[in-house]
């Protein structure tokens, strides 16, 4: 019996100690899961509060392990105070305030790279034009250089000038002075011969006064046989202009004859050859007589003739013409005469080519067309006179197209256009002066018209 009371005890015992401890591990689970459930709502916080700043899936990018690394090279700083630094130093560097924000730095560029502009482009942009103006700025200093070198030497030139001029003026200035001294002296003797010329002159007056009376006798008697003498001249004088011969105009004047023709061609032959100094290319009017060559009174017009010719081949005594124009029903016949104003068998008619021309006939008169006449004149056996004057031989004037009488400028006019009204002025002038001179002389007046007609050149 006692046996069995101690084993029953013993059981007890280990039933309560089982018992209590699975109280006490009841009473930790339930103190551990709640401290569980504490921790787990902590890191879901703590979770969150990181998903502000990174995500998840940003965690495992390179992008953020070199970020990572970064910031433990910087005294093991966290990853966004190293962005934060490198931010603040980005706008320190950019727009010297650390504490600028994007928005503000992207407004305050945005008048410089545009909204949408990258800066290090823009600056770019910016280094490469820089360098081209730097090109541009140096060349300009080049240039610059050079026109202050050649502004160096053209003062150079002026103060060479100014004193030469100074010394010319110098030497003018002693020769006035040596005229003023020869003046003054002149002066004195022209006094004095003045009072000697007055004294003879009283003399002289006291001397002839008593045959003043005499020589106005003679003189009436002498007036009465001048009058005479008068009347008997002017009778002789209009019998001697009913005998005397007229001088032809030379431009009228028949320089051949048409000798034969080639029937059923455009080519005749004429009497004037190598002998009488034709030449090929030369060229003639031709009329029926001399009778067709005069002016036209009603008109002032030289008539055309029915045909023109141009050499085209040169024997000793004849040349053979090809016809350049003619007149339909005018045949070109034997026993027609040629006309050339320029061409004399026997004499070189001299020419003075005055003004612009208008030979090409486009509206636009040139002196280098007038230049074109001369050379005709040259050519065909003329000779050209150089000058603004008419010479006592002169045989024609050619007068090229009348220059327009000049507007006279207004008051205020700049000198450009003054200038220019002096020259037409003084082309007009001149173009009338020469007309007037040659009309007096009864020299012949040829326009570029008249002259082409009178040498039968048609090329135009």
């Amino acid at each position: 019996m006692a046996l069995r009371s101690g084993a029953g005890t013993g059981v007890i015992v280990s039933l309560v100690v089982f018992i209590i401890t699975t109280v006490f591990l009841l009473v930790m689970t339930i103190v551990f899961y709640g401290g569980m459930n504490n921790e787990r709502e902590a890191k879901a916080e703590a979770q969150n509060a990181l998903e502000v700043y990174i995500k998840q899936s940003e965690r495992s990018s390179d992008r953020y392990k070199q970020l990572e690394a970064l910031a433990g090279s910087q005294g093991n700083v966290s990853v966004v105070r190293y962005l934060t630094n490198q931010m603040e130093n980005v706008m320190q560097y950019v727009d010297g305030n650390p504490n600028t924000t994007l928005d503000v730095l992207r407004q305050n560029l945005s008048r410089t790279v545009g909204e949408e502009g990258v800066v290090s482009t823009y600056l770019r942009d910016l280094n490469r034009t820089l360098g081209t103006r730097e090109a541009e700025l140096a060349n300009a200093n080049e240039q610059l250089q050079n026109l202050a070198d050649r502004l160096a030497e053209k003062d150079a030139l002026v103060e060479e000038m100014r004193r030469q001029q100074q010394a010319e003026l110098d030497e003018v200035m002693g020769r006035i002075n040596a005229l003023t001294e020869a003046a003054e002296e002149y002066r004195g003797r022209v006094d004095s011969l003045a009072q000697q010329l007055e004294s003879s002159r009283q003399e002289l007056r006291d001397e002839y006064e008593g045959t003043v009376a005499g020589l106005e006798n003679e003189i009436e008697q002498i007036s009465m046989d001048n009058a005479v003498l008068v009347s008997r001249l002017n009778e002789l004088e209009g019998r001697l202009d009913q005998t005397r011969l007229k001088p032809e105009d030379p431009a009228t004047l028949v320089d051949g004859t048409v000798i034969d023709t080639v029937r059923g061609s455009e080519q005749v032959f004429v009497s004037r050859g190598r002998q009488n100094h034709i030449v090929r290319g030369m060229t003639f009017e031709v009329y029926d007589d001399p009778g067709s060559i005069r002016i036209d009174p009603r008109t002032g017009e030289l008539p055309r003739g029915k045909a023109s010719l141009e050499v085209i081949d040169v024997s000793d005594i004849s040349s053979t013409c090809r016809i350049t124009r003619s007149v339909p029903g005018r045949p070109v016949v034997r026993g027609d005469i040629i006309v050339n104003a320029i061409y004399d068998p026997e004499y070189r008619f001299k020419f003075l080519v005055h003004g612009k021309y208008d030979v090409d006939l486009d509206g636009r008169p040139t002196e280098l067309e007038a230049e074109f006449l001369r050379n005709q004149v040259v050519e065909w056996g003329g000779e050209v006179i150089i000058g603004e004057t008419l010479p006592g031989n002169l045989d024609f004037l050619i007068l090229g197209e009348e220059p327009p009488k000049p507007i006279n400028p207004q008051i205020d006019a700049p000198d450009h256009v003054i200038d220019a009204w002096l020259r037409a002025n003084v082309a007009y002038d001149k173009y009338h002066e020469l007309q007037r001179q040659a009309m007096d002389a009864q020299i012949p007046i040829l326009n570029a018209n008249r002259f082409f007609i009178l040498t039968g050149y048609t090329r135009r």
